[in-house]
């Protein structure tokens, strides 16, 4: 796995928020990881999921154990940027990676939103996948 590799990843799914194509999105995601369950925790939850059905309510809604969930893909955002604060830092012979930083998203309006976020990332035949999510908004002091 190389930077390039990650930078792969991020733009896929930055390109898939923007499509508000859910499959294509989950598809980014190793749900079938032989080492444990996926660790999800976007912005907007306030639940860690480690499942494909919690993740896909997060992203459109429709699932009862996440009442809360109005669908992140609903939002009509029209960007996405990844702002990487160190570079991605690899494990294990460039077999996984992490990332961390902030990314920010934009709105048909033009109204933007950045949140911090870690991903955890592992290749699986030849494709980059995520096996943790986590971000938050970012901070601001009062």
């Amino acid at each position: 796995m190389t930077r390039e590799d990650i930078l792969g990843a991020q733009r896929a799914w930055g390109d898939a928020v923007v499509a508000a194509d859910v499959q294509a999105l989950l598809a980014l995601y190793d749900f079938d990881n032989a080492h444990g369950p996926i660790l999800f925790k976007p912005t907007m939850a306030a639940d860690i999921r480690t499942d494909r059905a919690g993740a896909e309510s997060y992203f459109v809604g429709g699932d009862a154990r996440y009442p809360d969930d109005k669908g992140f893909l609903n939002k009509g955002w029209t960007s996405v940027v990844f702002h990487s604060a160190a570079g991605t830092v690899f494990e294990g012979g460039r077999l996984a990676a992490n990332d961390m930083g902030k990314y920010v998203f934009t709105d048909q309006a033009g109204n933007t939103a950045r949140a911090d976020y870690t991903f955890s990332y592992h290749k699986v035949d030849g494709r980059v996948l995520i096996t943790l999510h986590h971000s938050s908004f970012v901070y601001v002091p009062e």
